[in-house]
């Protein structure tokens, strides 16, 4: 009875342990700053996955209104279960979304990953967040078992362009050159 108790509090704190330092999908940089119409890229990355990822997939979500997605990429490098495995998603701008970016692999691919790049154009002012979930369809697996990573959402803040100090230089040059001009003219 006592190895039993034993047992099933060590298998207890893997379980804890392994909760600590779960697989991750998040983005490489997790809160972002931009400018208006700045095209930008974000990388989706898996981290801590201590076993071989089978592929997996994700949904992103952002507001439309803050930021617009361009494209998605996915390197066939790693990923490269071929044409069938690999899809960049169903980008549509007009709700915020991309769904079904699929990953998968023949080879090894353990321990941190990118999952895709996605290009993104900022068209508002203000802060969105970058929204992951699973794609049901394409969960993460080894092995074909499930993995359930968790996803971690990212932000982006959009600001206005600063007017450089050398405009406002040249523009205070400008009007003392009319003034200049325009006191000469009194003069005559």
């Amino acid at each position: 009875m006592k190895l039993l108790i034993k047992t099933a509090a060590a298998a207890a704190i893997l379980l804890v342990a392994q909760q600590l330092q779960a697989a991750t999908i998040s983005w490489n940089n997790i809160d972002y700053s931009t400018n208006l119409n700045n095209v930008f890229t974000l990388d989706i990355t898996g981290s801590d996955f201590d076993v071989n990822v089978d592929g997996g997939g994700v949904n992103l979500s952002y507001d439309p209104n803050i930021v617009n997605v361009l494209s998605v990429s996915i390197d066939e490098n790693v990923w490269d279960f071929g044409s069938q495995g690999v899809d960049t998603g169903s980008i549509n701008n007009s709700v915020g979304t991309v769904n079904g970016i699929m990953v998968n692999a023949w080879s090894e691919v353990t321990g941190d990953f990118v999952v895709a790049s996605v290009d993104f154009i900022a068209v508002g002012l203000g802060i969105t967040d970058l929204t992951l979930n699973e794609f049901y369809f394409n969960p993460w697996a080894s092995a074909g078992s499930a993995i359930n990573p968790l996803h971690q959402a990212g932000d982006v803040t959009v600001s206005s362009v600063p007017v450089p100090g050398a405009v406002w230089l040249f523009s205070s040059g400008i009007l003392g050159l009319m003034g200049l001009s325009k006191r000469k003219k009194m003069n005559k």
